[in-house]
C-alpha cells in the first residue's frame, strides 16, 4: 500500500504472484446452468507461467473430486520441482546469458551440476556409495560413476549425453513437475528481469497500439488526444506524438494507466498489463518498482483500493471505467487500438520547477532553454520533420520494423532496454559525471530540452527514487573500481572523434582495473553478443598507437580465461 507521502516502496516482503484458473462446465441439472470453479498457485517465483498445465490437470481433478487431498497433492507436486541443479547466475552473468547468440553460454556450469545429478542417481541404482565404490575405502563420488558406468557398459552413453547437451539452449533450465502420476516437462527461464512477470508478449502490446489510432482527439498522425490540448508530460511532440510514446511517458511519469478489454478474458487483458510493466521499466531491467503498483485484473469491487494507489498500472473488462475519466490518467483500449488521455488529467503545476532538488545547477541553467522551446514550438513546428521531434517516432518505428521482419520477445526488449536507458542517462541526478560537464552543450542541450516536460514528470516518481537507490548500491557492489564499465563501453561504441589521448587513457584503465574472473564479466556484461559483442575493444587492435594495441592484447588474453569470454573470442571476426 502506498506511504503517506504516496510512494509505493518494494522494500520489505518480496511480492507474491499468482497464477488463477477458472473453468466454467456447463449443467442444465444444476442451479444457473452451470458450475464453476477456480483455483490458483501462489509463489515468489517470476516465472508463473511454467505451473499452467499442472493447474490445469489439478482443477479437473477437483471438478472430480472437490476434496482437501487434491489440493494437497497438488501443493506437493509444486514444491517438489527439483530446481537444486539450476545454477545460480549472477545478474551480470545473467545479462550476458540473455543476448548470447551462443546458447551453450555457461555451458560448464550446467554440465557440472548435470553429471554430478547422473553419478548420484547411478549411485542410488547401485547402493550406497562404499557399496559401489569397490571397497577399497577410496571411492569417491568421481569413482562411484565410472565405476558402474564401466559395469553397465554405458560410457559411451554418458559421452552421448554430454553431447546431447552441448545442442541444449541454456537460457532454459529443464526439470519436471510430477503430478497425478504425470510427468510434466518444465522450462524455467534463466534471464528473466526483475520487472518481468509470466510469459507475456511486449510485441503483441506494441502491434495492438501501434497502428496509430491515436487518442479521444483524434489528431492527425494517429495522436493521443490533440483535441484535448495535450499534456507536456505525456505527448514529447505535441499532438503529433505517437500513441506508443504517449504510454511510455505516462508510465515513466507515473500516469494512472487502465487497459480496457471488453469481452476479453481476464488472463489477455492481464498479459497487456505486464507487457507495459516491462516497457516502462525498460525491457525488465531498466528501473523498478512498475510491477509493485500494477493490478493485471481488476473490477469496480476493488476500485477504492485501485484508486488508492498512485500510477497505478492495470486491467479491467467492464467498459463504466471508460465512462468514468477521473477514475484514470491514460487509458488503453485493446478493442480498438486507440490510447485516451483523460480530459480530467491536471497540467502540472507552473512551480515544478522552483520545486527541483536544492542545487541542481544543471537543470536551472536549462530552464530558459526550455522556455525559449515551449514558445517557438507551435503545432506547425511540432510536424516538422527536424531530427529531435522524430527521435521518438524512429524508435517506434524501429521496433514496428523489427517486429514486420520476425524479430523474437528477447530482441525486442533489448530495443525497449536501450531507449529507456538513453532517457535515464538525460537525467541530470543520474547521468555520469563526463556528461553532466558537456551538458551544456552540442546535442546533450538540445536533447535535454525537448524531454524537459518527462524529465521533470520523471523525477516525481517512485521509479526515480528507485533509480537513485539501485545506481548507489550498483556502484558499491561493483567489482571494477575506478570506471564505470558500462559508460565507458558506451563511449567507445559511440563516440566519434576521440582524441588519441583519450582512448589511450581508456584502454589503459580497463587494462588496469579489469583483472579479475568476476571483473571481466562484468565487463562481458556491457558487450552483449547480439550487440556487436567485443567489437568495441577489438578496434584496439588496428590502433596506431603501440601502447593501445599492448592493452587491447593484454585485455583479451584475461577475457580469454573467462569462462563466458572464451565463447565470446571465438564468435569475433576471423581478423580480429
Amino acid at each position: 500500500a502506498p506511504d503517506g507521502d504516496g510512494r509505493v516502496g518494494d522494500d520489505g516482503v518480496p511480492l507474491l504472484y499468482v497464477l488463477n484458473l477458472v473453468r466454467t462446465k456447463h449443467d442444465k441439472e444444476v442451479r444457473r446452468g452451470a458450475v464453476v470453479k477456480a483455483m490458483a498457485v501462489c509463489t515468489r517465483h517470476r516465472f508463473i507461467h511454467i505451473y499452467q498445465a499442472m493447474l490445469m490437470l489439478a482443477l479437473e481433478n477437483y471438478y472430480r473430486a472437490p476434496t482437501e487431498q487434491t489440493l494437497a497433492e497438488l501443493y506437493a507436486a509444486a514444491n517438489g520441482m527439483d530446481l537444486s541443479r539450476m545454477p545460480q547466475l549472477s545478474r551480470h552473468e545473467t545479462t550476458i546469458l540473455r543476448f548470447a547468440d551462443d546458447q551453450n553460454m555457461f555451458e560448464e556450469r550446467f554440465a557440472a551440476l548435470e553429471d554430478e545429478r547422473r553419478v548420484v542417481a547411478a549411485a542410488a541404482r547401485d547402493g550406497d556409495y562404499d557399496a559401489v565404490g569397490g571397497g577399497g575405502g577410496v571411492g569417491g563420488v568421481g569413482d562411484v560413476g565410472d565405476d558402474a558406468a564401466t559395469r553397465r557398459g554405458t560410457v559411451s552413453e554418458a559421452g552421448r549425453v554430454r553431447g546431447a547437451a552441448r545442442n541444449k539452449d541454456r537460457r532454459f533450465f529443464d526439470t519436471e513437475i510430477v503430478y497425478s502420476g504425470v510427468k510434466l516437462p518444465i522450462r524455467v527461464p534463466m534471464t528473466v528481469y526483475p520487472e518481468e512477470i509470466g510469459d507475456f508478449s511486449l510485441i503483441q502490446l506494441l502491434t495492438t497500439f501501434g497502428g496509430g489510432g491515436g487518442g479521444s482527439g483524434g489528431g492527425s498522425g494517429g495522436g493521443s488526444g490533440g483535441g484535448l490540448g495535450g499534456h507536456p508530460h505525456l505527448e514529447s511532440s505535441g499532438p503529433y506524438t505517437h500513441p506508443i510514446v504517449v504510454l511510455m511517458n505516462a508510465l515513466l511519469t507515473q500516469k494512472r494507466v487502465i487497459f480496457l478489454g471488453h469481452g476479453r478474458p481476464a488472463g489477455e487483458v492481464a498479459n497487456y498489463v505486464l507487457a507495459a510493466v516491462a516497457l516502462g521499466s525498460g525491457g525488465g531491467g531498466v528501473l523498478r518498482g512498475f510491477a509493485n503498483r500494477a493490478f493485471p485484473y481488476t473490477n469496480l469491487t476493488n476500485l477504492d483500493t485501485l484508486l488508492a494507489f498512485p500510477g497505478y498500472i492495470a486491467g479491467v473488462t467492464n467498459p463504466a471505467f471508460e465512462e468514468h475519466p477521473e477514475w484514470w490518467d491514460v487509458l488503453c483500449n485493446i478493442n480498438t487500438g486507440r490510447i485516451a488521455v483523460s480530459p480530467a488529467l491536471a497540467p502540472p503545476p507552473p512551480a515544478a520547477a522552483a520545486a527541483r532538488a536544492p542545487g541542481d545547477a544543471l537543470r536551472r541553467s536549462l530552464d530558459s532553454v526550455a522556455l525559449a522551446r515551449s514558445r517557438s514550438l507551435s503545432a506547425r513546428d511540432a510536424a516538422k520533420p527536424d531530427r529531435w521531434n522524430n527521435r521518438d517516432g524512429e524508435f517506434v518505428q524501429d521496433l514496428l520494423l523489427a517486429i514486420d521482419r520476425h524479430y523474437g520477445e528477447v530482441a525486442i526488449r533489448a530495443k525497449v532496454e536501450a531507449y529507456v536507458r538513453r532517457f535515464v542517462a538525460l537525467v541530470p541526478q543520474l547521468a555520469h559525471a563526463d556528461d553532466a560537464a558537456t551538458a551544456a552543450t552540442g546535442d546533450r542541450e538540445r536533447e535535454l530540452a525537448f524531454y524537459q516536460a518527462r524529465i521533470d514528470g520523471f523525477v516525481a516518481s517512485q521509479a526515480f527514487h528507485n533509480a537513485l537507490a539501485d545506481r548507489q548500491a550498483l556502484h558499491a557492489a561493483s567489482c571494477v573500481r575506478g570506471i564505470d564499465v558500462a559508460h565507458t563501453v558506451y563511449a567507445l561504441r559511440t563516440a566519434a572523434n576521440l582524441d588519441v589521448n583519450d582512448v589511450e587513457a581508456i584502454f589503459k584503465r580497463l587494462d588496469e582495473q579489469v583483472v579479475s574472473d568476476e571483473q571481466v564479466t562484468e565487463l562481458l556484461a556491457a558487450l552483449p553478443q547480439s550487440q556487436g559483442g567485443l567489437q568495441p575493444l577489438a578496434y584496439g587492435f588496428y590502433h596506431p598507437s603501440p601502447a593501445i594495441r599492448l592493452h587491447t592484447v593484454r585485455l583479451f588474453e584475461r577475457i580469454e580465461r573467462n569462462m563466458a569470454g572464451a565463447r565470446y573470442v571465438r564468435s569475433t571476426n576471423f581478423f580480429h
